[in-house]
Parts: structure tokens; sequence; C-alpha cells
């Protein structure tokens, strides 16, 4: 899988871009407030429906124009796919495939597949437990549709179960939304717990081609033991404060470095290698998964790996489309400079 064509009109600070992108390395550079990470949203937004720093679409359309598009081609095993999508102020987005207009997200998922990697990602690892989770809900809405289904119609039943909590609803109104909330919310534990097993030996060795194999790193998945027996004792609870206070919706990512805990632990750059350790695990994990292996966006990473693990880094990458953002252009790659909004092949 590979992107070959991206344009973006009206997009951010992006009136008009257009790249031909290489099958290996590309590499957008230029000073900071361009528009290079822009680029890496609109590629992000082509793969999952939303953006990457914002879930207001009209945030992403230009100051000044009513609408904005991004349109992308990429190539994967069974011939071409392309992705175009529409943003309007005050209208809902609208997307197609081929052509084609859909009328769900859900059926974009998966088209094109992308891991995106930023020095905020560092929230995956030292941040709330709600970045854990977004991390794992956006791996498997991508690489399984019944996931993404089975997370919208538990969001759905939450928030209508907490509605009820808050109106000071009766026990059998709550035995109703506690049957559905245990069937959605089985399922997603399980994939979830499926999906960081899988995960684990390509973790373990993308971290430890990054260390030098200077560390142990493991990561396990906190969940109730038995929702439905945590449900049925957090009742009383959830009626006294008003909200559902056990579920998918709380639960964690435990990350641990040689047997200590890397959030209260580690380092900035422990911290920041396993970060990239984890994206780099999603690469391999994907191509297994699905046949072909996702896209990479990486912004802003050579500025925060020393020489050695820009190197490994690189390595580990090479059989992979990377679309890179750089301050500084490295002599890898295609190099595109951006600059006030447009972008012009080096």
């Amino acid at each position: 899988m590979r992107i070959t064509n991206l344009v973006v009109d009206n997009f951010r600070n992006h009136a008009h871009s257009a790249l031909e992108l290489d099958a290996g390395i590309n590499v957008l550079v230029g000073p900071n407030a361009q528009g290079k990470t822009n680029l890496l949203e609109a590629i992000y937004l082509s793969c999952v429906g939303r953006g990457w720093r914002t879930v207001r679409d009209n945030e992403m359309v230009q100051f000044g124009q009513d609408r904005a598009l991004v349109q992308v081609v990429a190539t994967k095993r069974f011939g071409n796919v392309e992705i175009a999508i529409q943003l309007g102020q005050g209208q809902k987005k609208s997307i197609a495939i081929n052509r084609v207009p859909i009328a769900k997200v859900a059926e974009l998922m998966g088209q094109i597949n992308c891991i995106f990697f930023s020095p905020d990602e560092l929230k995956l690892v030292k941040e709330a437990p709600a970045d854990r989770r977004r991390f794992m809900n956006i791996d498997l809405s991508q690489i399984d549709k019944s996931y993404f289904y089975a997370l919208a119609r538990y969001n759905k039943i939450l928030q209508q179960r907490n509605a009820s909590l808050k109106n000071g609803c009766g026990l059998r109104e709550l035995d109703i939304w506690d049957q559905q909330l245990i069937q959605q919310g089985n399922l997603i534990i399980q994939k979830r717990q499926t999906f960081i097993q899988k995960l684990m030996p390509y973790l373990v060795a993308k971290h430890q081609a990054l260390t030098g194999g200077q560390e142990i790193i493991t990561m396990h998945y906190e969940t109730c033991a038995d929702f439905a027996v945590d449900l049925a004792a957090a009742r009383e609870r959830d009626l006294r404060l008003r909200t559902t206070t056990v579920g998918p919706h709380r639960d964690d990512l435990a990350i641990m470095i040689n047997g200590k805990d890397v959030r209260m632990y580690g380092s900035q750059g422990q911290q920041r290698t396993v970060a990239l350790s984890i994206k780099l695990a999603e690469l391999d994990l994907f191509a297994d998964l699905t046949g072909e292996k996702p896209i990479l966006l990486l912004d802003d990473v050579f500025s925060e790996l020393d020489s050695s693990r820009q190197s490994r880094l690189l390595t580990a990458i090479a059989d992979t489309q990377v679309v890179i953002t750089a301050t500084d252009a490295p002599k890898v790659g295609k190099i595109f400079l951006v600059k006030h909004g447009t972008v012009q092949p080096q």
C-alpha cells in the first residue's frame, strides 16, 4: 500500500497543494508554521475520516473559505483507490470512495491505513488512560470494522445510561442499559486483549532494535476481571455518582521497562523510544493482519532523536512508505519544500 498523489484545496493554510509521493521516504521540509503538519493531517483524515488535531471538521477549512477538499490516490494489492473528502463550514462532511459517495465513516476505515507519530504521541506513554484507549481504538477501527461498530454502539449506550443515571432512573431501566452495555463492552475488551497480545512480539523486537537490546519492554491491557460482575458491583456507586464508573471506557495499558512503570520512572528519552517502538510495531502487525504495510506519518521526529537512533529508525522503516516533516532536510528520500502553504519538490 502506498499513496501516489495527494491534493488539498483550502485545507488549513494550503489554498492548493498537489504532491506526487515516492514509494519510499518523502520529507516535507521547511521552517515551523509553514504547513508541513497540515499535509500529514490531510493524509490522516483520508485514512480515518477525522483530523488528527481536532474533531471539528470546520477547523480544517482555510480561514475565509466555505469548503475544503482532500483527495488521495493510493495503490493497493488489488488496484487503486481514490478517497475524496469535502469539508464545509456548517455543512456535513462528505466522503467518496472511487467517486462513489458513502453514508458512514465506517466504510472508509481500512481503505488506506496509516500510523501517525509526533512528539505529542508521548501522551500515549505518560499522559491519561484516554490517550492509550484512543491508540487502541484508532488501530482496531482501521483493521476491524466490527470493532468500529461495537465501539460506536457502546459509546451511544454509555451516553444513554449516564443520562438515565443523571435523571434518577429506576432499576429496571438500568437493567436494560446494562445488558446492552455488557454485550458491546465484552466484545471491545476481547478484541483489545487480542490486539495487544498480537502486538507484543513486534513491540519487543522493535524496542530492542531501537535500544540496542539494553531494555526489556512489556505491555499489559488493564481491564475488568468480569465486566458484568464489576458493573453489577458498581451499581450503587454509579447511582450515587450518576455516572458509569467501570467498563472499557475506563480501561488502560500498563507499559513497563525492565519491570518499572515507564509512566512514572521512565526518562524522557525512554518514553519517546517506547512511543516510537509502539508505532513501528504497529506497522508490522498491520502488514501481517491486512497483507499490506500502512503509511507511516512522522511529524518532527528527527529533532527528537540522537544520531544513532535516527540511523536505527531509518533502517527500521526502509521498506515502508513514509512521509516525514523536518525543519532541516535529511540526506534521504524525496524532498518537498513547504513554505507559506505552498509545496515545491526539490
